[in-house]
């Protein structure tokens, strides 16, 4: 669910980006800033993937990763929070500063949940034999299910607390309370599932 709120943040990035830029990005342009995303979801594969893929013989190396890697997208989460906040944006002077910070944020928020979206859940689902794909439908639906009650929170956030004001620095300290929570869960699973051999049950 925390992964999935990450993923699906793709949307509403464009027209955060186009309320906290004071201008630097436009209407037209706030849409193609959202790839900043995109690509760190790619390189989190390629990078995090691979290296959770050779970290199969030590299961509390993975452990690790799994949690320096909410850690870093629970930062990103607050850091956009924080690069909503008015006075922060007056203080950084340049908005194509504030810009490239929110941009390089969205990056490192992507790549930090690529391997809890993509990887573990294939991993575990090699265990449901046929049922994989109630397993994927399942999972999926109750993600999206948890980010669709979230989106509704921040959206109301948003706009009571004015867009261009610290709207957005609410909407964003809520995504990173749920990750955090996200996080705690799939930590204790990672445990439980490769440190304890709860797959072979």
């Amino acid at each position: 669910s925390g992964g999935l709120m990450v993923c699906s943040s793709v949307r509403i990035l464009g027209t955060y980006f186009r309320d906290t830029s004071n201008g630097a990005i436009s209407e037209n342009e706030a849409g193609a800033v959202t790839i900043f995303l995109s690509i760190g979801v790619l390189v989190g594969l390629a990078l995090g993937g691979n290296a959770f893929s050779n970290l199969s013989a030590d299961a509390l190396a993975r452990k690790k990763m799994i949690a320096n890697l909410y850690i870093m997208t629970v930062t990103m989460c607050y850091a956009l929070a924080f690069l909503a906040i008015p006075f922060v944006r007056k203080f950084l002077v340049s908005s194509t500063l504030v810009a490239i910070f929110q941009a390089a944020a969205s990056f490192c928020m992507g790549a930090g949940v690529a391997v809890q979206v993509y990887c573990i859940p294939a991993i575990v689902g090699c265990t449901f034999g046929a049922n994989k794909g109630l397993y994927a439908s399942y999972t999926d639906g109750v993600a999206c299910i948890v980010s669709s009650i979230v989106w509704r929170i921040v959206g109301n956030a948003v706009q009571e607390g004015n867009p261009q004001g610290s709207g957005w620095a609410y909407g964003w300290a809520a995504v990173a309370l749920l990750v955090i929570l996200a996080g705690l869960l799939m930590v204790e699973f990672v445990e439980y599932y490769f440190c304890r051999g709860g797959w072979l049950g």
